[in-house]
């Protein structure tokens, strides 16, 4: 890099001082747009080396690409516990129900639920086999919130 920025300043001085010493007219016209364009070339050179092949030949090098699995799990598991706190206040809140969540998604794009695990620790107060109607009315709620599989005990 250091040696790039000091040719581009000496072809740029270089055609400084020869804009001085050449006179005016059109073989002075002429030189001074020779230099401009040997400054343009020396500013383009390290670009052109990145699409050269071996023989020579102009060409867009290939680049493997690979996803980071480290940071796409990571982002996976925010993503589920932010579910999970989610899942655990709404239940909570609409149903009087305290629960276990566990949310496991895909490392895909989008990141999508695969799977919801509840497990219901404390139905609150409700009335003979008003459970049954709840649990079904919970996993109703999730699989249709979150378009995954609902696995509630």
């Amino acid at each position: 890099m250091k040696t790039y920025i000091l040719s581009i300043a000496g072809v740029v001085l270089l055609t400084a001082i020869i804009s001085i010493v050449v006179p005016n007219g059109k073989m002075g016209k002429f030189i001074q747009g020779m230099g401009k364009l040997l400054t343009l070339t020396v500013m383009i050179a390290p670009f052109a080396t990145l699409f050269m092949k071996q023989k020579g030949e102009l060409a867009f090098s290939s680049a493997n690409i690979a996803a980071d699995e480290r940071y796409l799990v990571s982002c996976a598991r925010i993503l589920s516990e932010r579910d999970e706190e989610g899942i655990k206040k709404a239940l909570n809140d609409e149903f009087s129900v305290t629960a276990e969540v566990e949310v496991e998604r895909g490392k895909t794009a989008g990141f999508p639920s695969e799977k919801i695990t509840v497990k219901i620790t404390d139905f609150g107060i409700i009335g003979q086999d008003g459970h049954k109607n709840m649990i079904d009315e919970i996993e109703s709620r999730l699989a249709t919130r979150y378009r995954c599989k609902v696995e509630i005990s």
